[in-house]
């Protein structure tokens, strides 16, 4: 028992002991928790640093990445003013089919994202990541209608929030030079509302800038169309002479390849009010876009006629009866034909695709890692010049053609 309770005092003396030593008048109050603050956050400036080691470009997110401090935001979809005329051509000019404001049904939605960048001396890299449950890639899907035995696609402009058939994307607009007003309002520079005399499928918001000379970068993103390109179309918005008109849209693509088409539709020679898919890949399942590669192996048949009641000619002088079968239904079929032939582009080689991406859907989000030459040389590209501040704005686009989340009144900070 002896042995017992002195083992106990000693443990006792012990533990009393440490609870002195490890204390001084210098630490943390009582029920505080001293955090590391890392590398910390921004909800409105993008800290560039130069990397000690530039990240591998794979769309993997290196370790390097925890030297960049993120800017944490949300991009929240807001009023852009109303349609005034019909967009979907499946409207037939019916107003009272169509929502009000260009970005319903989307207005409201707001999605978080974190944006981190970094440099090397030659490229600015950022990895730009965003909450998302699903990987939208449905854009304008051709169907069958049982109703009027005609081929129809999906609404490029929603009509309701069941109605969303498109891909998703992303935009970022930079200063070139300095143009007016652009370091206070970003993005919102560049768009007007309420523009005159729109004409069949003009939008009454357009993106042009305020003064006859001025520029912005432009970068624009889509899921579909730059599967295989791993870029983004590289563009600018200009002034137009046109301004205050529906007609003045002032954003352009610079020079280069194409990465994509979609001129998807076939209309039948000999009765033009029949019309369909141009392409097909008879019985694939769940396909959102053709290859060029797929079209000259023959994979992908081209479509020659179209017959009253549905049926489709094929170059192969087989037939597609979509009659009866709900895989080529509204909405959920699975063998609904997609709206865009897909190409590498330049893929890095060229003007348009100067911007490279890395893509990849998570499961929870988008992961995108961005690359591209601090300077190009190109006049129509903004320079990143190092120990300089930038304003940018982006937009985010949720399974939409135009209803996008924005975030502006951004800094980028390159040091």
């Amino acid at each position: 028992m002896k042995t017992k309770k002195t083992s106990l005092i000693l443990a006792m003396i012990i533990l009393i002991s440490l609870s002195f030593t490890s204390c001084t008048h210098d630490d943390a109050p009582e029920g505080t928790i001293p955090i590391d603050p890392g590398v910390g956050e921004s909800s409105d400036v993008l800290l560039v640093k130069k990397f000690t080691t530039a990240p591998n470009f794979d769309g993997d997110i290196d370790d390097v990445w925890k030297e960049a401090r993120p800017l944490v935001n949300r991009a929240t979809v807001t009023n852009a003013g109303d349609r005034i005329i019909t967009l979907n051509g499946s409207s037939n000019g019916v107003t009272s089919l169509e929502p009000t404001d260009l970005m319903d049904p989307y207005t409201g939605e707001s999605y978080r994202y974190s944006l981190r960048g970094g440099h090397d001396g030659e490229y600015l890299y950022l990895l730009f990541e965003w909450e998302d449950d699903t990987d939208s890639r449905d854009r304008q899907s051709w169907y069958f209608n049982e109703v009027t035995s005609k081929w129809q696609q999906e609404n490029k402009y929603a009509n309701h929030k069941n109605d969303k058939y498109y891909e998703d994307k992303f935009g970022f607009m930079f200063p070139i030079g300095d143009p007016e007003g652009f370091a206070g309002g970003t993005c919102t520079v560049t768009c007007h509302t309420n523009l005159a005399d729109p004409q069949p499928g003009e939008k009454v918001t357009r993106h042009y800038m305020k003064n006859e000379g001025e520029l912005t970068d432009f970068w624009h993103w889509k899921r579909d169309r730059h599967a295989l390109a791993e870029a983004c179309d590289d563009g600018f918005v200009q002034w137009e002479d046109d301004f205050g008109m529906a007609s003045a849209n002032g954003r352009k693509n610079d020079e280069g390849i194409s990465p994509y088409s979609t001129s998807m539709k076939f209309t039948d020679p000999d009765n033009p009010d029949l019309s369909g898919p141009k392409y097909v890949i008879p019985n694939r399942e769940n396909y959102y876009w053709i290859t060029q590669a797929e079209i000259d192996n023959g994979t992908a048949v081209a479509v020659t006629g179209v017959a009253e009641n549905g049926v489709l000619t094929l170059e192969d002088n087989t037939l597609l009866d979509p009659n009866g079968d709900v895989a080529y239904s509204q909405g959920f079929g699975n063998k609904r034909m997609p709206s865009i032939i897909i190409n590498p582009g330049g893929q890095g080689n060229d003007r348009r695709s100067e911007v490279q991406v890395k893509a990849t859907h998570t499961g929870s989000g988008w992961q995108l890692e961005i690359r591209r030459l601090l300077n190009t040389g190109d006049p129509m590209d903004v320079v990143f010049a190092i120990g300089e501040e930038i304003p940018f704005g982006l937009a985010i686009f949720n399974n939409a053609a135009i209803g996008h989340g924005q975030t502006n009144f951004l800094t980028m900070k390159i040091e």
